[in-house]
């Protein structure tokens, strides 16, 4: 389970969600993943920032590409301007 919080204009909303999880960001919504290691952020359509704190080098997902969080901090997800994301468990190899 991973704890979220979204912002659509002003509006904050607190949610969990589950591995596998997929979503829409639309255009100046962000979402913050609490304590997301481990975590598989997968864009499925359009582009979407990832940003993890206390990091410099911010990510940029197209379609088809995907990250792995490796440490435990918080990460703010944003489309750019939208995407279709889903949040899936780090694969085993």
């Amino acid at each position: 389970m991973i704890a979220a919080v979204a912002a659509e204009g002003y509006a904050m909303i607190q949610l969990c969600c589950t591995a596998g999880m997929s979503f829409r960001l639309g255009s100046g919504s962000t979402m913050l993943l609490k304590r997301a290691s481990g975590v598989r952020i997968v864009c499925h359509a359009g582009t979407v920032w990832v940003s993890e704190y206390r990091r410099f080098d911010d990510s940029v997902l197209q379609a088809g590409e995907s990250l792995t969080v490796r440490s435990d901090r918080d990460v703010v997800l944003s489309g750019l301007p939208d995407a279709q994301v889903a949040l899936q468990p780090e694969l085993l190899t």
